[in-house]
């Protein structure tokens, strides 16, 4: 199937998406708009669905990254989440010697880490998402991983909520040397032109509100069953520390199952959405109110902004919208 073939099973996503592609990018590289590098990329990006591309991270950065990891793990605040399933929770509700585990992950980490903020309005990867985009690009949502995710193949435009489907990107850091037991990210070049399961006539977004689990099921054996069909071959993305994948929100991705469950396997995550199409962001979070468990609603519209990159503000001090 080619990108430009949109029916009711693969909807258009992106401008790169498109069959005429390879006309854009190689017309704004003769008007100076894009440097020989980024027309490489962008090539790469609409053919295989991902880059690969490189920043600096050093191993100050990385040090410093984990102080300020392990200080969330011995103050506690209670306007930083972690999650080891979801939805995630207060890091004041978080007990280190049974949380702190493989799988587990931390939500906005920047907002207890300059070094983790600057890694989330890094200029260079926000100028690759904007241009994915075709657009300004926003920062929507960051999440660091100590060790491996373990997640199974997935796609992102399914599970990630945004306003307009497909209006997503997303960027994984290595934020050390990933070691091949550790877990790595793993990844399908290609799929992000595979179909799209629906759910219902014209949807194809997974909602916990109105699927039942024989959907999920159903999703589950359909995406599985055009990966085999497809032939396509997964990749494990062994990563040097400053390297960064972006990805297609249609590209099968997940983290390989690790041999050494211990071994570490430090990155940092960015997802990204067009500042026009995503005004909004809203966060749940599972706490604990007057001695009754559940789940949380905020949402935030106030963005910041660092040497033309743009984010949300901390979500956790956003409008309070209801509690279940």
């Amino acid at each position: 199937m080619q990108p430009s073939e949109k029916n009711d099973r693969n909807p258009g996503l992106i401008w790169l998406d498109d069959g005429d592609a390879e006309r854009r990018i190689a017309a704004q590289a003769r008007a100076g708009e894009l440097s020989a590098e980024e027309a490489t990329n962008l090539r790469k990006f609409s053919q295989d669905g991902y880059l690969i591309m490189q920043i600096d991270v050093s191993a100050e950065d990385a040090a410093a990254i984990d102080h300020d990891v392990d200080a969330l793990w011995r103050d506690r605040p209670a306007d930083v989440a972690f999650a080891y399933d979801s939805p995630p929770r207060r890091f004041s509700e978080a007990i280190a010697a049974e949380d702190r585990k493989p799988r587990y992950r931390i939500h906005e980490l920047q907002w207890a880490s300059e070094t983790a903020m600057r890694l989330y309005l890094e200029p260079k990867v926000h100028r690759y998402a904007s241009l994915i985009l075709g657009e300004r690009a926003i920062a929507t949502q960051s999440l660091y991983f100590e060790f491996g995710s373990q997640q199974a193949l997935h796609r992102d435009s399914v599970v990630v909520p945004t306003p307009e489907f497909g209006r997503l990107v997303a960027a994984w850091i290595a934020l050390e040397d990933i070691a091949p037991e550790s877990g790595p990210l793993m990844y399908v070049p290609g799929s992000h032109r595979l179909p799209f399961y629906e759910f219902r006539p014209g949807q194809y977004l997974y909602d916990a509100t109105s699927h039942s689990g024989a959907d999920v099921e159903a999703a589950l054996a359909f995406y599985r069953a055009e990966l085999e069909r497809s032939g396509l071959p997964t990749k494990h993305f062994c990563a040097r520390r400053g390297e960064v994948l972006i990805w297609h929100s249609a590209l099968s991705h997940g983290g390989a199952p690790p041999t050494a469950p211990a071994r570490t396997r430090k990155s940092f995550v960015v997802h990204f959405s067009s500042l026009s199409s995503h005004p909004t962001r809203y966060c749940a979070v599972r706490e604990t109110v007057a001695g009754v468990s559940g789940e949380t609603v905020l949402a935030t519209s106030e963005t910041i902004a660092r040497d033309g990159a743009f984010g949300f503000a901390n979500p956790l001090h956003g409008q309070l919208l209801h509690r279940r």
